[in-house]
């Protein structure tokens, strides 16, 4: 199986040591030891690395009277050090331990009760609904096994209501597993874990805003044993991107991110039978976090990944308008939230890997994101600190990415469809994608000042980079499906469209490179969208695509000299920025070794090149800042372009 999905679990041969009574830890936390082969200690106190002590008194038998509150809370100090009640809280926060209650009404973020919604085409009728006796306060029908929620009085304003099955987290599958997970991933990151919920709320959740600050905060501050263990490890694993950006974890060491990696996956994967919404916001975050090898990566199970996560949407109502549903007024706006971010995940999961998208507009019914929809109550409260995202910056940035995504979603639809794609006309393809472009150069032209990349804020970290790279890989995504055509049957003859979509291409892919090398430190180390890497490797790829389709020797030459030049970047700023790194191990190792086989390519050992000139066209020399003029990666491959091109009209 992928990394990270297989089990944590060792081989269990017996449940307890002696006796039958359990330790200490485990009579906390009402499980039964279980112990591996003659281990003295259970696998639970192992794992969290603790002494497995049996010193404490046997819990009071049924009618015993309960113990005073003294010696409650003496029983207390006690535990294992990971409870929360030790450390600091974080701004918003609010103390208390108990459970929460039905807060707000919500539909999708119950504490102890998760909700599916009832399908048109399913065996639950929805003529049927309409007869029931919905309670007019709750609006739910409530049976002993479950109960039926009316959420829409009038579904899409035809005659039968909107309804959701709601049932309790005991009855699903998986739901005793809860403790063991939260307390192996706090475990994970012990105790550092209120700091990492600190940092990620300065510098991921501005830029990606899929939780509910002010309430993913008071269910934390009464116990991370509240909050979804999927979600909080989900939490834990992006927030250790910026480690360093705490005054005091900078100088400690840093958790390993592998085995919470491994514990975040499992929790996922048991979270998914009862659906809430913090399944969803838990891998939404899981799959922002980086990459694995560049030279195999496992694009299948991250797509199945997303796969997953779109059932789950679609289970809660994602992909519904939610508007005048009988929910609170905060839920409302963090499904349109949630929703959009599906939409994002799904179109750019499908561009990356080349994949059909799976939410299609006739199945999509939720209204256009407004910064309305971004602002929380405690909006203006969340800190400017040093190192952190300008939270207004933040959340523009998120509204407009949703926009471009809109016209990617467009561009796959038109262009890259098993249907669409089957199209190799270039005078067709060009005339079509003209509106598109004009519809993306629109965009980019009202962008507002705040997200343009030579905006900056006083010691705080730049989001813009990963809105501006997208901008630049959705261009590319349609310049190079005409590009594309231009090497294959039927030749085009009309040499005002080649030169004109040729042009169209150079300078995007000069004002990528450009981009890249000027990116500064506050643009890398700020929150990237999952893409990055992608993109980053793209825009070489892109540049390849231009000098094997190259229409003179010129023209081969100047695409030779800039790929060149973007191989070098990427090594050099990859050592600040692990998405370049990754691009370039990417370009490096897979795309372009391909060349030997597909395009009769030798690649040779590295010799000391000469700069290829390029009298007829003059570009900018994108290496000069770095003093690498000389150094040639390509200098060694060989390529017989009669094999590469069919012949071009002059």
């Amino acid at each position: 199986m992928a990394d990270g999905v297989a089990s944590t679990a060792r081989p269990i041969t017996r449940t307890t040591a002696d006796g039958g009574r359990a330790c200490d830890r485990c009579r906390r936390m009402r499980r039964r030891c279980q112990y591996e082969d003659v281990a003295t200690s259970c696998v639970l106190c192992h794992f969290a690395r603790v002494d497995c002590t049996k010193i404490l008194d046997p819990p009071p038998r049924p009618g015993t009277k309960k113990r005073k509150a003294t010696e409650g809370g003496a029983r207390a100090t006690s535990e294992m050090s990971v409870e929360p009640a030790a450390v600091r809280t974080l701004p918003g926060m609010q103390t208390g331990v108990a459970a929460p209650e039905h807060v707000d009404d919500s539909l999708g973020l119950i504490f102890n009760q998760f909700s599916e919604l009832y399908g048109l085409s399913s065996d639950m009728e929805p003529i049927l609904m309409r007869h029931r006796p919905y309670h007019p306060a709750h609006h739910e029908f409530r049976m002993e096994t479950h109960a039926i929620r009316r959420v829409l009085a009038r579904d899409n304003g035809v005659e039968y209501p909107l309804t959701f099955h709601m049932v309790s987290d005991t009855k699903a599958i998986g739901h005793d597993q809860d403790a063991y997970f939260s307390d192996a991933i706090e475990q994970c990151v012990q105790p550092h874990g209120p700091r990492l919920v600190d940092l990620f709320f300065r510098i991921a959740h501005p830029s990606y805003p899929v939780l509910d600050r002010e309430r993913f905060l008071g269910e934390y501050n009464k116990s991370y044993k509240h909050v979804l263990p999927a979600l909080l490890g989900a939490v834990y694993l992006l927030a250790l991107n910026w480690f360093n950006y705490d005054r005091e974890l900078w100088i400690r060491s840093k958790p390993d991110t592998a085995p919470l990696r491994k514990l975040v996956i499992e929790a996922v994967q048991n979270s998914y039978h009862r659906p809430k919404l913090s399944c969803v916001q838990a891998m939404l975050l899981f799959l922002q976090c980086k990459p694995e090898d560049p030279l195999n990566p496992d694009h299948t199970y991250a797509r199945s990944c997303t796969s997953q996560l779109l059932v789950v949407g679609e289970a809660l109502g994602l992909h519904l308008d939610a508007e005048g549903w009988s929910i609170p007024a905060w839920e409302k706006k963090l499904r349109k939230r949630l929703s959009w971010a599906l939409f994002m995940q799904d179109k750019w999961t499908a561009a990356a890997h080349g994949r059909p998208s799976h939410i299609h507009y006739d199945d999509w019914a939720v209204r256009d994101i407004t910064l309305d929809d971004l602002l929380e109550n405690n909006a203006q409260a969340i800190a400017t600190e040093e190192g952190s995202t300008n939270v207004w910056q933040g959340l523009t940035e998120y509204r407009e990415m949703v926009k471009l995504s809109q016209i990617t979603a467009d561009i796959l639809h038109g262009f890259y469809t098993v249907r669409s794609s089957v199209e190799q006309e270039t005078v067709k393809l060009y005339l079509t994608a003209l509106p598109v472009l004009g519809k993306l150069d629109g965009w980019y032209a009202e962008l507002p000042d705040e997200l343009r990349m030579e905006a900056s804020g006083m010691r705080l970290l730049s989001p813009n980079g990963y809105l501006h790279l997208s901008y630049f890989g959705t261009r590319m995504t349609l310049l190079r499906r005409i590009i594309r055509s231009t090497a294959l049957p039927p030749v085009c003859r009309d040499t005002r469209v080649l030169t004109e979509s040729r042009d169209l291409a150079r300078r995007t892919a000069d004002a990528a490179i450009d981009f890249v090398v000027n990116l500064r430190a506050d643009h890398l180390e700020a929150f990237w969208y999952f893409t990055t890497p992608f993109i980053f490797s793209l825009i070489g790829s892109f540049v390849t695509l231009l000098l094997v389709t190259a229409r003179s020797e010129s023209e081969r030459a100047h695409w030779r000299e800039k790929l060149n030049r973007y191989l070098w970047s990427l090594r050099l700023m990859g050592n600040a920025s692990e998405p370049m790194r990754y691009a370039g191990n990417r370009l490096e190792g897979a795309i372009l070794r391909g060349l030997e086989h597909a395009l009769a390519v030798d690649v040779g050992p590295s010799r000391a090149p000469t700069r290829a000139a390029s009298p007829e066209i003059t570009f900018e020399d994108l290496g000069s800042d770095f003093g690498l003029e000389g150094f040639d990666f390509l200098q060694g491959m060989h390529i017989d372009w009669s094999l590469v091109m069919p012949e071009q009209p002059n």
